[in-house]
């Protein structure tokens, strides 16, 4: 039997407060794709305030090669139980339902 999958999304909008549409665009979506499954998750936002300070580290760290690159254009970030997943945008209810049954199947 496994544990319930925690969701967590990385975002930046405490440094660009139009990010912040974003954030709630993708948690609607979530609950909309596990909703079309049967898969349980608790999820979670993170602000970059916070893992940059300290309070969630493993998340920025996870995501800093990428933010070198592409700066603020990997926010928000996706990861299913601590593991990085998806970033840069919001991507659409299908993607989210393929992601996370993946993540399900693999470890289940």
């Amino acid at each position: 039997m496994s544990s319930k999958m925690k969701i967590t999304i990385l975002s930046l909008a405490c440094c660009n407060p139009s990010l912040a549409v974003s954030d709630q665009q993708y948690i609607t979506r979530i609950n909309e794709a596990l909703g079309k499954t049967s898969i349980e998750a608790d999820i979670e936002m993170v602000s970059g305030s916070d893992a940059f300070l300290g309070f969630k580290t493993g998340y920025i760290r996870k995501l800093w090669p990428l933010f070198n690159k592409y700066g603020m254009a990997v926010a928000p970030a996706l990861f299913i139980n601590k593991d990085l997943v998806l970033y840069g945008g919001v991507p659409t209810v299908e993607k989210l339902i393929e992601v996370i049954k993946n993540v399900n199947k693999s470890e289940a």
